[in-house]
């Protein structure tokens, strides 16, 4: 899916970084970047000779996206979900072999028709959004996943339950990248 341009070409990465900061800090929840190492421990939650869609949520500059095709996953396997009209354009002009869909992660998109989904790999500030926004979330994408799909989110808190559990799903694994600046958690859930 092409996007329009939305001066993506006039700024550099960390001034649209800046940008969508001071545009909408809640959704970005973020002041750098992801790591490599970070993309790496999500993508190797994935199994690459399985066969499904994989669907990230809220890829930002495209660290975890760019992990996730390193690792594997063909392009016409990966649908990104990405609300900030700018990084979805940047996107969609880095990884033009992907399917970049400009929309709210709540909303269920069209392209996808029927077809469950096997991992949702979530890169949303879950804790920073408001809870309306979050329960939207997380039952839009519990209903897609296939039976035996899973759901990787990472978060930098801690320690706490999280919204996919509220959600119904069990979490099934949790590891922290402390080569990540904050460290971050990533956990993967699952259905009971």
């Amino acid at each position: 899916m092409r996007l329009g341009n939305h001066r993506t070409k006039n700024l550099s990465l960390g001034a649209m970084l800046l940008h969508e900061i001071i545009r909408a800090p809640r959704e970005i929840g973020a002041i750098l970047p992801s790591s490599a190492r970070l993309g790496d421990v999500m993508a190797s939650l994935i199994d690459d000779g399985e066969q499904g869609l994989v669907v990230e949520l809220g890829a930002g500059t495209g660290v975890i996206t760019e992990s996730l095709l390193r690792s594997g996953i063909a392009p016409s396997r990966l649908i990104v979900i990405e609300k900030s009209e700018p990084f979805a354009c940047y996107l969609s002009e880095r990884f033009p072999d992907i399917c970049v869909v400009h929309a709210d992660a709540g909303d269920f998109p069209a392209v996808l028709g029927q077809t469950a989904v096997k991992a949702v790999v979530s890169c949303l500030p879950l804790r920073s959004l408001p809870g309306s926004a979050v329960a939207k979330i997380t039952a839009t994408w519990v209903r897609s996943l296939a039976s035996d799909g899973r759901i990787i989110q990472f978060t930098y808190a801690p320690f706490g339950a999280s919204a996919w559990q509220d959600a119904g799903l069990k979490r099934i694994g949790c590891e922290t990248v402390w080569a990540n600046f904050p460290p971050a958690r990533v956990e993967v859930f699952s259905s009971p």
